[in-house]
């Protein structure tokens, strides 16, 4: 961990930047506020609250942001892959409450949960080897305490079963600190949805799609064990953009028109869902694509360079962000943007966000 003057001066100002914003809401309505990580102008990366003079810039760009159960001002940043660091933070008071760095032979791609217990899981690269690494941390010091096979290479997004055994998404993708995100094994890559057993030790269960290009990233629960599987594509060509996922039946693709498919280059950034619909965003398409639950096409919704969505806790909504700054509501109905709910910063929101 970080203990010289300049880091701690650095922490001091993250901390400070570090708070919710709030969402517009209507007459009797809740209001929401989001956390997520941005960037503001070239490499100047924060975290928190858009817009606020006392945001400061953070080593590298975070990506996850996690909640800690119990603890409700407080959350965990992830640095997005290769990442180098994870911190504690309470955004509400402004204060820094623990500070990870990862050692050389490690680094982290960006995503963790925090189990029951007080246990944090987090999605881990030995350096070394190029495996994939499920690390289980004290949730409030962050120090490693067991490093378990996640199942692959490059694992991303995990997320709980309800039977205590976790999903993780090993992306297939081999990256390294020193060549940045320069994809190192695109030709031999074998992405895999992994379902890890903490008492056995590691994985138990592993499915594929049939395209190893496909790589998998990140995860939504959906309904009755289903969950959906955000996909990118490194290969050549039209791809779908999500897959579905249950136990019992692995994984299959969910359907795309054919000019859909071809206009968004296989590119889902991230993927949210409530137990009627799937949504994802399609980045390079410039389109926010529903399904229903049960993998039918429904539509899309037109936003330019959309990143993060969350639905919200009714379910009536999905929030999107994009990467010019805008944040919008759409109807998980009617497939249409709520115009009266939209605001716009002056940022590019990253693929993840929360909503408090």
């Amino acid at each position: 961990m970080a203990t010289d003057p300049q880091r701690r001066r650095l922490l001091q100002g993250v901390a400070a930047g570090l708070l919710a914003w709030p969402l517009r809401s209507l007459a009797g309505e809740t209001p929401l506020q989001l956390l997520s990580a941005y960037d503001v102008g070239r490499n100047e990366h924060r975290v928190g609250a858009a817009g606020r003079s006392t945001a400061a810039t953070l080593p590298q760009r975070g990506h996850h942001i996690a909640l800690l159960p119990g603890r409700p001002h407080e959350c965990l940043v992830f640095a997005r892959r290769p990442g180098s660091f994870i911190a504690r933070l309470d955004w509400h008071s402004g204060e820094t409450l623990a500070w990870y760095d990862y050692p050389d032979d490690r680094h982290g791609f960006g995503h963790g949960i925090v189990l029951p217990g007080g246990v944090l899981a987090t999605t881990d690269s030995n350096i070394d080897s190029g495996d994939g690494i499920l690390t289980l941390r004290d949730a409030l010091t962050l120090a490693p305490q067991r490093e378990l096979p996640s199942g692959g290479i490059g694992p991303h997004q995990l997320l709980p079963l309800p039977d205590g055994r976790i999903l993780v998404a090993n992306g297939g993708i081999l990256t390294l600190p020193e060549s940045g995100r320069i994809k190192l094994n695109v030709h031999s890559m074998q992405p895999s949805l992994d379902i890890i057993d903490l008492n056995v030790g590691r994985s138990v269960a592993s499915f594929r799609l049939p395209d190893n290009k496909l790589s998998l990233r990140h995860l939504a629960a959906v309904a009755d064990g289903h969950y959906a599987v955000a996909l990118q594509y490194e290969g050549e060509g039209s791809a779908p953009l999500a897959s579905l996922w249950h136990e019992n039946s692995g994984l299959r693709k969910l359907p795309l028109p054919p000019e859909l498919a071809a206009a968004c280059n296989g590119y889902a950034a991230s993927v949210a869902a409530t137990p009627t619909r799937i949504a994802c965003t399609a980045t390079k398409g410039d389109q926010v694509v529903f399904w229903s639950a049960a993998g039918e096409f429904l539509g899309t919704v037109a936003l330019s360079k959309p990143a993060g969505i969350a639905a919200t806790p009714d379910q009536r909504h999905f929030i999107v962000s994009n990467e010019l700054g805008d944040i919008v509501w759409i109807d998980s109905q009617q497939l249409q943007i709520v115009a009266a709910r939209s605001q716009h910063f002056p940022v590019k929101w990253d693929n993840h966000l929360v909503l408090l």
